[in-house]
């Protein structure tokens, strides 16, 4: 089975999602590693912008896709901060992470956040769009307009 893929659908949604990772890298880089009460809002804005970037170019590309935009885009912000934190460990030791600031976490978060977003996006491409349904045709299966005074 072929798919056919939906390159409008494709290119607003990593459109979406490049502007919010390039946002969000910007927020990181401009902390310069520092991690302290003045950096606490890029540090928020460097793993929330390219879930809610991506959010919004899916609301753009399939309006009718809001239901699973809102979901996949949640579990995206949200179980990200598990797996970086969690391949974080296991590279890092805890002592030099807290040292450099979780510098690797947050650079896993853009990372994750780019690639599946990337995913994401081209799931959508190849998924057909949702079709609006008709409202019943007050015609007959032959193509005749229903007799006056009978139920159709």
């Amino acid at each position: 089975m072929s798919r056919r893929l939906d390159l409008r659908t494709l290119l607003i949604m990593l459109a979406a999602l490049a502007i919010g990772v390039a946002w969000a890298a910007y927020n990181l880089a401009s902390t310069g590693g520092a991690r302290n009460d003045a950096t606490v809002r890029p540090l928020v804005w460097a793993v929330f912008a390219a879930p809610f970037a991506l959010f919004i170019g899916w609301l753009i590309a399939r309006r009718r896709e809001l239901g699973l935009a809102s979901f996949c885009c949640f579990c995206l912000y949200f179980f990200t901060f598990f797996v970086a934190q969690r391949i974080e460990t296991l590279v890092v030791p805890a002592e030099t992470a807290a040292a450099n600031g979780h510098a690797l976490y947050f650079n896993l978060v853009i990372i994750i956040h780019a690639l599946v977003g990337a995913g994401l996006a081209v799931w959508r491409a190849l998924s057909p769009a949702p079709v609006e349904q008709e409202a019943p045709s007050a015609e007959l299966p032959n193509g005749e307009p229903p007799a006056a005074g009978s139920a159709a």
